[in-house]
């Protein structure tokens, strides 16, 4: 039977111990600095490199106030292999096994008022017995690399380290500071804490508070306020990981941010979310075989105010670096990590936030919805920038966030927001449908210069001219059609994906015979005879003519449709319907001209050699017309079927 503690012991107890785990919070922060220290001095002195850093931003964030230490960095050498002077090295163990016990001393002090806990103080100080015990050599401030190593390292293959146990006492101190908070401040525990802190401690919660609901039921944001001395300590906690830590300390109007990470990208993350305010940032700081890097910055506030307003977004800027990581790699199924990245970045600077889009499903949520939009064409694991385009996925993503954090933040069914996604895919494949239409635009802008090219240059030939220029000509329409069956190649893919929309393949294969055939009347205009029937070129030249024509109508009846994406006005429809009447009118023209050429070159007085030449340009030039008028039909057709208001015009 165990001896029965007092209430006087109790009382003392209770007033000393918030104290205690004040100094051990304090020791836990110089302990970081001082690894740090030492695995710094470690990386320059086996590869100098000025400026030397002096880690003189985590020494003053610890709360350590001398100077000397900021020159070890720079004055470490490697003196034999593996093995590193580090002045003041000596003074260092020293004090992270001081740290140690300084961090200790309140489990000792709380087993009174908490006798269960005397199994895990007996452990706890067996683990510190053997790491002092096992402390390496420090002879004239030299030290191994491995030993530096083995101080840093974690739990491995079940040797313990100086790193583990201060991880595991932390997770004790923070456990007994909740248990031994005397005071709630708006969801943050606290002690000691005066008047002034008070009112800094509701600031930082205000923002907290202020997102902490799109975080939905993942655990962390829990937050505790000490007064260290002439400084108010803040932590938040990020994560169950040592790794992932956010502490603010407040001394007068200046707010030192100390966050460290296991993540570089979400390290920078956290500097832009913060840019609206002047910070003096530190240079992110790693040790060599360090998994992390924590970085430092200053602000100073103008005044109170100024500081509780910095404070304030600070704390609601939290939640928005939860999960980020594993939001990052499910957008990054669909889009670049570059994008992945925008896309938190907008939803944090929007207050959406990513963890509603985690627990509706991510990247399910988005892969049922393509399921159901286009199901014979979508393949598991799609691109969203490769089916829909860059812009358009980026702005459906953006929506997505929008639409799951509504959607759960008001009580919405999982199904019904998965038909709201699925709502918006649509609206985007419909774009998708519009950017195919720009691709045929561009074809057919394409396709008109080719066409002029082989008109101007029959134009020249009927003046007895530019003979020795037909082979230049011919090298650039063939680079023309290189460019054409390009943009094909690229609507294709995407049509893959998507579906036909609407003919629009069909529409871009027509077109593209057409450039095939103009290539192939440019080629055949190399053959020509300088001597050819003046007669026959004069109606090759009328031929080409209506074709050059019928590829600027065409390109006019494509700009037309591209434009008419809301519902239109008559005069606008009637337009677009003129014009692709015109192209049926060129085809019936070019039929004529191409029966009178054919006529002309049987009963002139001309050699087989120029009546094959002939008759194959008449021949292509006269297909390019229908090709045209083809093409015209069925950009009638998809703008008849998918413009709203339309399909009353006969």
């Amino acid at each position: 039977m165990g001896t029965k503690v007092s209430v006087d012991e109790l009382m003392e107890v209770g007033l000393f111990l918030p104290e205690l785990i004040n100094r051990g919070l304090g020791a836990r922060d110089r302990l970081r600095y001082y690894v740090s220290l030492l695995q710094a001095a470690q990386t320059y002195a086996q590869a100098p490199h000025p400026p030397a850093p002096t880690l003189r931003a985590e020494r003053e964030a610890s709360g350590i106030s001398d100077t000397m230490f900021d020159d070890v960095v720079a004055e470490s050498r490697t003196i034999a292999d593996g093995v590193v002077r580090i002045p003041g090295a000596k003074i260092i163990l020293e004090r992270i096994f001081s740290d140690l016990r300084e961090m200790l001393q309140p489990l000792r002090a709380a087993v009174a008022a908490h006798p269960e806990m005397r199994d895990r103080l007996e452990i706890y100080q067996r683990r510190l017995d053997q790491e002092i015990a096992a402390a390496p050599p420090c002879e004239d401030d030299k030290l191994t690399s491995s030993a530096i190593e083995g101080l840093a390292r974690r739990t491995q293959n079940g040797h313990d380290s100086v790193q583990q146990l201060a991880m595991d006492l932390h997770w004790e101190l923070n456990r007994l500071s909740k248990a031994m908070s005397p005071e709630s401040i708006d969801g943050a525990t606290a002690y000691g804490l005066s008047a002034a802190d008070r009112t800094i401690v509701q600031a930082f919660m205000h923002g907290v508070n202020q997102t902490r609901k799109l975080k939905f039921d993942r655990p962390g944001l829990g937050t505790s306020a000490t007064r260290e001395g002439d400084r108010l300590s803040i932590q938040n906690d990020l994560g169950t990981k040592d790794l992932h830590v956010f502490v603010v300390h407040v001394r007068e109007l200046t707010a030192t941010v100390v966050y460290t990470d296991i993540h570089r990208a979400r390290l920078r993350f956290f500097h832009d979310m913060l840019l609206a305010y002047d910070i003096q940032w530190e240079a992110p700081s790693a040790a060599a075989g360090a998994n992390h890097e924590k970085t430092i910055g200053r602000y100073t506030a103008e005044n109170q105010e100024s500081l509780e307003r910095f404070l304030a977004f600070v704390g609601s800027r939290l939640v928005f670096l939860l999960d980020w990581n594993r939001a990052r790699k499910r957008l990054a199924r669909f889009v670049k990590n570059t994008e992945a990245i925008a896309l938190l970045k907008w939803a944090a600077d929007n207050n959406v936030g990513h963890h509603a889009f985690l627990q509706a499903g991510d990247a399910r949520l988005v892969y049922t919805a393509l399921e159901r939009a286009v199901p014979p064409q979508v393949r598991f694991g799609a691109r969203l920038d490769e089916l829909l385009g860059v812009d358009v996925a980026r702005l459906f993503m953006t929506s997505v966030l929008g639409i799951v954090t509504t959607g759960l933040s008001s009580g919405r069914s999982l199904r019904l927001v998965e038909d709201e996604v699925e709502a918006e895919l649509l609206t985007h494949l419909r774009t998708t449908d519009r950017s195919i239409l720009g691709a045929a635009v561009d074809h057919a802008s394409v396709l008109s210069t080719i066409a002029e090219h082989v008109s101007h240059a029959l134009t020249r030939a009927t003046r007895g001219e530019g003979h020795d220029e037909v082979g230049s000509v011919s090298e650039r329409v063939t680079g023309l059609e290189a460019q054409a069956d390009e943009i094909v190649r690229r609507s294709s893919r995407l049509l893959d994906q998507t579906g036909d929309g609407h003919d629009l393949r069909r529409l871009l294969s027509e077109a593209d015979d057409a450039a095939d055939v103009l290539e192939d009347v440019a080629f055949l205009l190399t053959l020509m005879s300088a001597k050819c029937d003046p007669k026959g070129v004069a109606l090759l030249e009328g031929l080409a003519d209506l074709v050059r024509r019928g590829a600027r109508e065409y390109l006019r009846c494509l700009e037309d449709a591209r434009d008419l994406a809301h519902p239109p006005g008559r005069q606008a429809t009637e337009r677009f319907l003129v014009t692709v009447d015109q192209l049926a009118g060129f085809r019936e023209q070019a039929g004529v001209a191409e029966r009178a050429l054919r006529a002309a070159l049987v009963r002139g007085n001309i050699d087989c050699r120029e009546l094959y030449v002939s008759s194959a340009m008449s021949r292509g030039l006269e297909q390019a017309a229908h090709t045209l008028a083809r093409c015209g039909v069925i950009v009638r057709d998809y703008v008849l079927n998918t413009t709203s208001g339309m399909n009353n015009i006969s």
